[in-house]
């Protein structure tokens, strides 16, 4: 057997009263979908390409991270047209890669989708025949030039400028200031020979008809050498990912023909003559902005999808080396593995149920997206928008529990700790701040919200405190389903409420202007607001899922459930006892509940976290396999010698 087979034995064994289930259906059922791609890239995978290194040069790092996703393009396992026909095959490639390495997901993620699908989404024909072949290919690398220095979140302001010149029928693209350098732009510094460029368009006569998107090659497809009027500034070493060449982008009178002006919504004739099909004639042209950057809506889904691969495999490593790290047992010796201690179960437990959660969530969301219609496209815009806050934010808090219940272990380079630590951290600022795009999401249920419902709000808030505990009471079995997401769907419709009251009176009564009430005084609110609706959808999701399971994998996803709810109510315990929702006695429920579940579902850890589906081949951390043997001569933290894998330090006896 290999090390996850006998580590699953090792556990199974221990107790003839544990839960079987089948490992790869559990499996299929967490990736959903286009398994085809996700075991051929699995596959990919074993090339010695993919072998994690440390001691690199940037330069060298870089050029491995070229290196493995030029392999990536050249399997055929996807396409950028993908996103017309099927693109959760390109969510799935996310994920898969995002078990491999941060650097080569990211450049996937850019080359694909913000690239790639730009590219796609907003050409035309002539777009199309030109680079989509060569960008599958990675021939023709890409990178997507819309954050300026001084405009992230309010990027409608950028200054970029894209000048109309009828006579040579040509725009001229410049970077009138500072703040206007394209900043943070991801393959820019080495390897890029175009750059989507979104740009001011400004008409012969002054016009400024807003953000569009201009195609500008910045090298030389042969040299590489930069091209007259691009600037190109390598933003260098970072707090990781250092396998990505970020660039700082400046442009002087570069120009470009009419034709490379990406014209699906908008053209500019010979003349100069401007027709768009999104009307707006509204001061900043926002309407315009939002079409375009419809890019970023695909691309929060493929973060989340590439942070999700990230963090099961820094579980599934977690997990293997608390079942086979001794320490202090009952009569003092090291003889029990730490998996067995309370204190790792309730850190660790609940992360893996959240997990699980999260993957169906992002199941869901995924589908959505592939499905939309214009009927349903703000509903979509929403989703996408409240998962990669959701699976970002887990990912952090997984790296950095696991990395601390690993000890020094963690801090070891080649356990992997470090790269999942920073990818968590670039996926919660990329395409757009988790915060800020939570923002987004609390705007769109308002203007949902229903307004008689609100009014019972107000109305109610006025009974003295006692009634108003009283009237929100729920009670019921804390561990059961129907009660769980009753009170999730509770606190949501709680929370939206609560919110829209709040902005109500600080506009009517207090005067407050909306700019006021909305950055100023009610943040607290609006993000609790948007996590109540996210945490929400999760768990239908969830319990969605466990509904069109197989029969024998429900009995440990019921566990789950269970864990991952009553986790998430213990995290916002002071709302629901401010509110009377919980009485104190459901509180004592609810704690006894996790840490009784939280041992359960510890005896299970190893079958739950191989259950993700990381082939063996892929547990690169000495610490995911025998780390005594990684540790019996030098090895100066990289992994060349690989005759520590292949076998597990697991006690069988122990658990």
């Amino acid at each position: 057997p290999n090390v996850s087979q006998r580590m699953a034995m090792a556990m199974t064994q221990s107790d003839g009263k544990q839960l079987r289930w089948d490992r790869t259906a559990m499996a299929r059922l967490l990736d959903d979908h286009n398994h085809g791609t996700r075991e051929g890239l699995k596959e990919l995978f074993k090339d010695d390409l993919y072998r994690p290194r440390y001691n690199l040069r940037l330069d060298e790092e870089r050029q491995l991270a070229y290196d493995r996703l030029k392999r990536v393009c050249e399997s055929k396992l996807f396409s950028v047209r993908d996103f017309w026909t099927n693109p959760r095959n390109i969510f799935a490639a996310h994920e898969t890669c995002g078990l491999a390495n941060g650097s080569l997901s990211t450049k996937l993620t850019v080359q694909f989708n913000l690239f790639g699908g730009t590219v796609l989404k907003l050409g035309t024909k002539f777009h199309h025949d030109l680079l989509l072949d060569d960008i599958d290919a990675f021939k023709s690398v890409g990178c997507f030039g819309l954050t300026e220095l001084g405009y992230g979140n309010n990027a409608v302001e950028m200054e970029t400028t894209a000048t109309y010149d009828p006579k040579t029928e040509e725009f001229v693209i410049n970077t009138p200031s500072v703040l206007a350098q394209k900043y943070w732009i991801t393959n820019g510094a080495v390897h890029a020979h175009y750059c989507v460029v979104f740009a001011r368009l400004i008409l012969p006569d002054g016009t400024n008809e807003g953000l569009h998107g201009f195609l500008v090659q910045i090298r030389d497809h042969e040299t590489l050498a930069v091209r007259p009027g691009c600037k190109v500034w390598d933003m260098g070493y970072k707090i990781g990912l250092n396998g990505i060449d970020n660039a700082a982008l400046h442009f002087e009178n570069v120009r470009v023909p009419r034709s490379h002006l990406l014209d699906a919504t908008s053209t500019v004739a010979p003349d100069g003559t401007f027709r768009s099909k999104v009307h707006d004639k509204s001061k900043r042209r926002r309407k315009r902005f939002l079409v375009l950057a419809d890019q970023l809506l695909s691309g929060r889904v493929c973060i989340a999808s590439m942070i999700l691969g990230s963090l099961k495999m820094t579980l599934a490593t977690s997990v293997r080396y608390a079942a086979s790290r001794l320490a202090v047992g009952p009569k003092g010796n090291s003889d029990t593995p730490i998996l067995k201690y309370q204190l790792q179960c309730n850190a660790m437990m609940p992360m893996i149920a959240t997990t699980y959660a999260l993957n169906f969530a992002l199941n869901y969301v995924q589908k959505r997206y592939a499905d939309q219609t214009k009927k349903d496209a703000t509903n979509v815009v929403v989703l996408c928008c409240a998962i990669k806050p959701l699976v970002t934010w887990h990912a952090d808090e997984v790296a950095n529990r696991c990395r601390e219940r690993c000890g020094g272990q963690g801090f070891l380079a080649a356990n992997r700790f470090g790269e999942a630590i920073v990818g968590a951290h670039a996926g919660i600022t990329a395409e757009g701040d988790n915060r800020v795009i939570m923002q987004k999401v609390a705007k769109e249920l308002l203007a949902k919200a229903d307004k008689s419902a609100v009014a019972r709000h107000i109305a109610f808030s006025y009974l003295p405190s006692a009634a108003q505990r009283s009237w929100n009471h729920r009670p019921g079995t804390v561990t059961e389903r129907a009660w769980l997401t009753e009170l999730f769907e509770w606190r949501e419709r709680y929370r939206t409420n609560d919110l829209a009251a709040a902005l109500r009176n600080r506009t009517q009564s207090e005067k407050k202007t909306l700019f006021e009430a909305w950055m100023l005084k009610e943040s607290d609110r609006i993000q609790a607001m948007a996590m109540a609706f996210a945490e929400a959808v999760a768990l239908r999701s969830f319990a969605n899922a466990i509904d069109g399971a197989d029969q024998k994998l429900r009995p440990v996803l019921r566990k789950l459930f269970s864990l991952h709810a009553l986790s998430r109510v213990k995290r916002d315990i002071g709302f629901f006892t401010m509110t009377g929702a919980l009485s104190p006695a459901q509180v004592g429920e609810i704690n006894a509940a996790v840490s009784t579940l939280c041992e359960e579902v510890g005896s299970l850890a190893v079958e739950l976290t191989e259950s993700f589906g990381v082939p063996e081949w892929m547990h690169h951390a000495p610490i995911a396999q025998d780390w005594k043997a990684y540790n019996k001569k030098e090895n100066n933290g990289e992994l060349e010698d690989q005759g520590y894998r292949g076998r597990t330090c697991i006690v069988t006896s122990k658990l």
